[in-house]
């Protein structure tokens, strides 16, 4: 898998400031799609965690030994439970010791297991408790809700041994037959277990990594980031500044602002560890742009029609600053501008679409790429 052209986010060996968290946090959120966890909330255990851990350095997949033992970190349940119960920050590192201990060996790396929103910066935040590095890669490119939606289940990496911890330290040490059941199993967890998990899985191997994982990711998010700072900073354009770091990149360059206009309607409720739901965004002249959400935004239909699908990025950018919104701080009132933009290519693949395309989330349709959508006559 070719790595993503991106601008040069200045990561390389050197340890992460809180400057960094913050841009990389920003970035997440769009690349989250409206899920993935508050980021902001994560900015904030991040940078505690600097404050009084150790350096922490973000790696590209290429450093990573073929040998070295790299375990995924993220959390786990529905998003708008984090808010209101704050993680305390101890549950990621008690799950990646206990998952060590059942796997007999020390972790050399953390990776994320998708690049959007909080769970962008779990293994940050575990990293600079532990003093380990960080691959600039993860297993979506965006985020998506469920176990099995990674490329690293694409290539027959199995998510379990996985240890699940909740903020009182209940443990749970899951080996499943399946992806699949596991995200059965997970999805009743989730509730029993107060609503919000820390997870350590996925142990993959460095070599694992270089031909299952979407590189490049985290470095993505702190250039997105960074160039909306940057915009702000300048009282320039923040929606040229997203739109320019996007299409820099070999993921992302088919980005485009597809509506804009006042949130009138937002209905979502909990169940289990999705928050499911939908929204109505009006916009000038009476066109009406709806949003179908399970965590994260997975179609937007203009006046009836499709305007872009899932796997594609979908992404909720508050109208002034151009800050991504998630999908459980969508309110009426609000006014917006709604970005779509391309994924990596494995998020495309046939092999991939039989896992997180649209008919896996029960939309009765096929997908269709974002640059064919927007063109005349698409």
């Amino acid at each position: 898998m070719n790595a993503a052209a991106v601008p040069d986010a200045g990561l390389g060996s050197r340890g992460l400031t809180e400057a960094d968290i913050d841009d990389i946090a920003a970035g997440a959120a769009v690349l989250g799609c409206g899920g993935g966890g508050d980021p902001y909330v994560g900015a904030l255990m991040t940078r505690q965690s600097l404050r009084g851990g150790q350096p922490v350095h973000v790696v590209p997949p290429a450093a990573v030994p073929d040998d070295a033992l790299v375990i995924v970190i993220a959390g786990i349940g529905a998003p708008p439970v984090l808010i209101e119960k704050i993680a305390n920050g101890s549950e990621s590192e008690l799950a990646l010791r206990h998952l060590e201990k059942h796997l007999g060996r020390r972790a050399e790396y953390l990776m994320s297991a998708e690049v959007g929103g909080l769970n962008s910066l779990y293994p940050l935040q575990v990293a600079a408790k532990v003093g380990l590095p960080v691959v600039d890669a993860d297993g979506m490119g965006r985020a998506f809700p469920k176990l099995e939606m990674t490329s690293f289940h694409i290539f027959g990496i199995p998510v379990t041994p996985m240890a699940l911890v909740n903020e009182r330290g209940d443990l749970v040490l899951m080996q499943t037959t399946s992806d699949f059941q596991a995200e059965h199993f997970v999805k009743h967890l989730a509730v029993a277990m107060g609503g919000i998990m820390s997870s350590a899985g996925f142990s993959l191997s460095g070599a694992d990594v270089k031909r299952a994982a979407v590189p490049g990711t985290l470095s993505i998010c702190h250039a997105i980031g960074g160039a909306l700072r940057q915009a702000r900073e300048r009282h320039a354009d923040p929606f040229a500044a997203l739109l320019a770091a996007l299409r820099a990149t070999t993921y992302y360059r088919h980005a485009h602002l597809i509506f804009e206009g006042k949130v009138s309607d937002v209905q979502r409720e909990v169940t289990g560890r999705w928050s499911l739901g939908q929204a109505r965004i009006d916009g000038p002249g009476g066109r009406v742009l709806k949003l179908a959400i399970q965590n994260e935004h997975l179609v937007a239909r203009i006046d009836g029609r499709t305007a872009a699908i899932v796997p594609d990025l979908l992404a909720v950018l508050d109208e002034d600053s151009a800050q991504a919104i998630t999908a459980e701080q969508l309110r009426y009132g609000q006014r917006v501008r709604v970005l779509a933009a391309s994924v990596p290519p494995i998020m495309r693949s046939e092999a991939a679409l039989k896992v997180w395309g649209p008919q896996a989330f029960g939309i009765d349709e096929p997908f269709v790429p974002i640059e064919q959508l927007i063109a005349p006559g698409g």
